[in-house]
């Protein structure tokens, strides 16, 4: 996962995503405890389930479905 910086904006601006009804994390665990839980799993196991995409994550490889990694 990456990000561009430019000097111009681009005109377009994104909206905010609506989650209606079901929240993110509604279960009251924090964002730092959600990536604690994975970075937990990939240790131990050696795979987890991708916190961005919900794919299979592996300790060496990071996300196969959309290349996302912890470090």
């Amino acid at each position: 996962m990456g990000a561009v910086a430019t000097r111009e904006p681009s005109g377009a601006v994104m909206e905010r995503p609506q989650l209606g009804s079901r929240q993110l994390f509604d279960d009251g665990v924090t964002l730092e405890d959600h990536l604690l839980r994975v970075w937990e799993d990939l240790v131990a196991e050696g795979r987890a389930d991708c916190p961005v995409c919900g794919g299979s994550m592996t300790a060496d490889a990071g996300c196969r479905d959309c290349g996302a990694e912890l470090r």
